[in-house]
């Protein structure tokens, strides 16, 4: 009697059963809505009778995401970004890099005791807007965030239907990723993340065979060699090492999940250079130069 007791869903459980069913099924009520519930305090029942344990869900994490270099390179994403240095007046390459959709359903799983999932919660002429939810039915924590595409094109035109499909499932994606990194303390998984990143890469015997296959990989995306020299700050092939070879597969992912598009990722090289003209003695001998050429 005493253990069924433990095991019984609190008040502060039941709330948070109540808010995930009313995300789950905003417009459901009755006997759906009573199911979903009822497999919620089931969760929580669960959760509450065998706990996760900590020790277990990093060796899990770690086994997992270091399965091989492909799983390990599909964990992270990639950004380039380019600043503007105030001092010499050029533009400094910069890279944003952080866990992926991928990490996030493996640390998901290995966390256990816990429900996840998106929904498109608005649409109009020029973005969708996704939510994402990440409860913890073992500590009653739920986190939600949104994340917002636009669906147009440069000159204003709506994407296709297909396109508005596909942008809102890359959406839901990021979304659920978000919620889930925000509901799961990133001190359990951080160093892991960092392990999988060298995973990703390897050594340097292969190196010269893996950049090969990531600029094939890139040319079936309609993106040059140049570009993408361009877009890691290299001068060639034989330049690009370790570092810039997990920015490459950073980027793979970040286009495979929607966070970008090869085009936005690879500017043309013309495009990132700085046209900086000349001043006074020097533009005029540069132009007293043109015209006796």
């Amino acid at each position: 009697m005493t253990e069924e007791k433990d095991f019984e869903t609190t008040e502060a459980e039941s709330a948070g059963a109540e808010v995930l069913t009313a995300l789950m099924l905003p417009q459901e009520v009755g006997t759906l809505g009573t199911i979903v519930r009822s497999e919620i305090d089931m969760q929580i029942a669960t959760a509450k009778a065998y706990p996760r344990s900590i020790t277990a869900f990093r060796s899990e994490v770690r086994t997992m995401a270091t399965l091989n270099e492909k799983v390990a390179a599909s964990c992270t994403y990639a950004l380039p970004r380019r600043e503007k240095n105030q001092e010499t007046g050029l533009y400094e390459k910069k890279s944003i890099k952080g866990p992926s959709v991928r990490f996030a359903e493996i640390i998901a799983s290995a966390w256990g005791n816990c429900r996840a999932g998106s929904r498109i919660i608005s649409e109009d002429d020029r973005f969708v807007t996704a939510q994402g939810f990440f409860f913890d039915v073992q500590r009653n924590v739920t986190k939600m965030r949104e994340v917002r595409r636009r669906i147009t094109t440069k000159s204003g035109n709506k994407f296709s239907d297909d396109m508005v499909a596909v942008t809102a499932n890359a959406a839901c994606s990021i979304a659920v990723r978000n919620a889930t990194f925000d509901g799961i303390p990133e001190a359990f998984w951080a160093d892991i993340h960092e392990e999988v990143q060298q995973t990703a890469v390897g050594d340097v015997k292969n190196l010269a065979e893996k950049r090969d296959a990531m600029i094939e990989h890139f040319k079936k995306l309609k993106v040059t060699p140049e570009q993408i020299f361009a877009t890691l700050d290299v001068k060639g092939i034989e330049d690009i090492g370790l570092d810039e070879l997990a920015e490459m597969k950073g980027y793979a992912t970040s286009i495979k999940e929607g966070d970008a598009t090869a085009a936005s990722i690879f500017a043309k090289p013309e495009d990132e250079k700085p046209k900086a003209g000349k001043k006074g003695v020097a533009a005029a001998k540069e132009s007293a130069k043109g015209k006796e050429s």
